[in-house]
């Protein structure tokens, strides 16, 4: 309420600046047309900064990058050289020289066919190593043995960091934030329009700090709270005060919300820009103003995403353990609760107040000039599907990463750590050079491009980046777990027998004998990712078919209209209902596909490739708010026709694109819930669930209960904020 009042305040003092008094006079349209008396836009001697100290940072980690690769390669090499020949009276004493975190632990016997079989020192070792280095071992991995034997809960070797990985996804991380300072000074440099835009587009800048500001007051005692109970808590009483995940929550509740502040500091920037452009050019303004907004965008999606990656590899290089992992998901998700509730309440809260008190009340147009809620109805875009969203997303892509990289330890060791950071790696990489361009033409020779010639460019990056990153991520795959199958061929050399006596079972061990898949099980992890990207794209088009004035949802509550309110809002309702059913298949079957790929780890890696694109589907997301308050500014300014036709036209795409960017959160929080359960269930050693037991149906019940419990409170607290909003605007009326 607070803040809210301050941005009816700050709407106040600008309608004593009367922005239709400060348009451009209508005498000489011509003159109104050709030139104006334009704000220059400015050089951020900042931003270049940032970009060139990003740059540097990136060169840092490659050269890192590429000294841990040397060094792992070393050492890999030694190890074949020196121990192949002797077969199987081969032993781990090499890496034990290396590091002494390998210790002989694990079960000291397993069940075979009902027999308990003891297994030596030797393999227990070997095991050890073959888990957490990559390297396999003839003792357990070959042939399945130690996956078909060993349950992973008994597997507590000391785990090394992929420090390749880690560099190499941190190095991507900084050429991101570089991209993002010249994305920014880029839109900052544009021309700002005329002074009642520019003087518009300060106040909405300042009324949304005051709201981000207002937000985060309350914000900051919960994070210090929860601070303090993970210190004392787990990081005391479990880690010897080594404050892993203590630290790891602060990162990711900083970075969180600094996506967030500086999402909302580009995006009220880029609005009087974006109307601007579009004034700028009666032949091709709508192309500039779309490449514009989308530039102004893409500021907010790479920063999302390099802020992720950059907070995970630095927590994974300090601390070295998935519990630090753990720690930064649990700030980022402290931190989107707030931004995505606490945005949305304003966001329509703002909204119906302006549209009851302006187009019922008073019969007003939409952003009239003279309705004092026009500035809070800018603000609320820009909180909930800037700061809001991106929150949303940036705590998705960390929990999807975090479960992904506690189920990979067990399964794959230091490889199925690795993978998740390459992939992320990739993503952010492809994502840079599909956000600096966007290809704008007519599909009608000679015309201006339609809503639909937009919409199809948008789409048309979407597509580029996640082909581009199918085709990057088989190749990683399949390299990257290429040493199976390397190991495999090595050992067809050797007595199979005699190595499988060492742990009492025998059998044929010729190459010829494993199945192609489990040679190399990149194959199936690749796969899962493009399980992953294909849900995500299909949930994206069946949104953008749900929300598109062109196709037949739409138009049919359109249609409704010819009866009355009564009837849209049935027709809507009922849509909307239809809307959930497909996606949700589309869920199910990314979910299952996976999981027969690769287990529970393959729903995890799935949703880390849903993500993949986060950067170029955040930046179309992100572009709304963008393209809306450009409208906003037009109309309060009474800019020519022309000009809100093209503002319109960008804002109506802006619609479609933040449906689909929901869709899309929505889509991979389900895959990033059901992995982190999956990894918490492994940590917690929790086998199976009855269904049976009282409790467990209670639970559920109590699960069903929550959704409406938390939808009727926002609701509520829409309505009540809305009621406050509607009397502040009747007073001044």
């Amino acid at each position: 309420s607070k803040a809210t009042v301050s941005v009816l305040n700050c709407n106040c003092n600008m309608a004593e600046v009367d922005p239709v008094m400060a348009a451009p006079a209508k005498e000489d349209e011509a003159k109104q047309y050709a030139a104006h008396d334009e704000v220059p836009g400015v050089k951020s001697t900042k931003a270049l900064g940032a970009a060139g100290f990003f740059g540097a940072m990136s060169l840092v980690t490659l050269f890192l990058t590429f000294w841990s690769r040397y060094d792992e390669s070393e050492w890999r090499n030694q190890y074949f050289d020196e121990y192949e020949p002797k077969g199987v009276a081969m032993k781990s004493r090499h890496f034990k020289s290396w590091t002494s975190a390998f210790e002989p632990v694990g079960p000291t016997s397993v069940n075979v066919n009902g027999v308990s079989v003891p297994v030596s020192e030797e393999a227990r070792e070997s095991a050890c190593v073959a888990m957490h280095t990559g390297v396999p071992s003839i003792y357990w991995t070959s042939a399945e043995f130690f996956r078909t034997n060993v349950a992973a809960k008994d597997i507590k070797c000391t785990f090394e960091v992929p420090y390749t990985a880690v560099f190499a996804a941190m190095t991507a991380s900084f050429v991101g934030m570089a991209a993002v300072a010249i994305y920014a000074m880029n839109v900052l440099g544009q021309a700002r329009g005329t002074q009642a835009m520019s003087e518009l587009s300060e106040t909405i800048h300042k009324s949304a700090m005051a709201f981000l500001h207002q937000e985060y007051t309350w914000l900051v005692p919960y994070v210090v709270l929860l601070w303090l109970f993970l210190f004392i808590c787990i990081d005391g009483l479990e880690n010897d005060w080594v404050p892993s995940a203590s630290m790891s929550f602060i990162l990711g509740a900083a970075l969180s919300a600094g996506c967030g502040y500086f999402g909302m500091s580009i995006a009220t920037e880029g609005n009087c820009r974006t109307a601007a452009a579009c004034y700028s050019s009666q032949k091709d303004g709508i192309e500039t103003g779309l490449r514009l907004a989308f530039k102004t965008g893409a500021c907010m999606g790479i920063a999302v995403v390099s802020c992720g990656v950059l907070g995970l590899t630095v927590c994974y290089a300090c601390f070295g353990n998935v519990q630090a992992l753990s720690g930064f998901g649990f700030g980022s998700s402290a931190v989107a609760l707030f931004a995505r509730v606490g945005g949305g309440i304003y966001t329509k809260a703002a909204d119906v107040g302006a549209d009851l008190c302006g187009k019922v009340d008073a019969g007003l147009a939409e952003d009239s000039p003279k309705n004092p809620a026009t500035i809070a109805d800018c603000v609320g875009d820009n909180v909930g599907d800037v700061a809001g969203m991106g929150a949303d997303l940036f705590e998705s892509f960390v929990g999807a990463v975090v479960a992904a990289c506690v189920l990979g330890a067990p399964e794959f060791g230091t490889k199925g750590v690795a993978l998740p950071f390459y992939i992320m790696m990739i993503g952010l990489v492809v994502s840079i050079g599909c956000t600096s361009f966007i290809n704008v033409k007519s599909s009608v020779e000679g015309q201006k491009p339609s809503l639909d010639d937009l919409l199809k460019a948008m789409r048309v990056n979407v597509f580029i980046a996640a082909a581009a990153i199918v085709v990057l991520t088989l190749f990683l795959c399949v390299f990257l777990f290429r040493d199976e199958a390397d190991y495999l061929e090595r050992l067809n050399n050797l007595n199979s027998t005699e190595v499988f006596a060492q742990n009492g079972k025998t059998g044929d061990l010729s190459l010829s004998a494993v199945p192609f898949d489990q040679r190399n099980p990149g194959w199936r992890l690749f796969g899962c990712v493009v399980l992953g990207l294909t849900v995500g794209i299909l949930i994206g088009m069946v949104t953008e078919y749900f929300t598109s004035h062109t196709d037949a949802p739409t138009q049919s509550i359109g249609y409704s209209a010819e009866y009355g309110p009564g009837p849209v809002v049935i027709q809507g309702l009922g849509m909307g209902m239809y809307s959930t059913v497909v996606p949700l298949v589309l869920i199910v079957a990314g979910v299952l596909g996976s999981y027969y790929l690769c287990g529970f780890y393959g729903t995890a890696i799935s949703c880390v490739g849903m993500l993949s694109t986060l950067g170029v589907t955040m930046s179309t997301d992100a572009y709304g708010p963008v393209s809306d308050n450009a409208g906003g500014i037009a109309e309060m300014c009474e800019l020519p026709p022309w000009v809100r036709e093209y503002t319109d036209g960008l804002d109506a795409l802006g619609n479609t694109t933040a449906a689909t960017g929901k869709g899309f959160a929505n889509g991979s929080a389900v895959l990033s819930a059901i992995s982190t359960l999956t990894a918490f269930a492994r940590s917690a050693e929790i086998d199976e669930v009855d269904l049976m037991d009282p409790v467990v149906v209670v639970g559920l019940l109590v699960g069903a209960l929550l959704p409406y419990l938390f939808a009727a409170m926002t609701m509520l607290s829409v309505n009540k904020a809305a009621q406050e909003m509607m009397g502040e605007v009747r007073r001044q009326f």
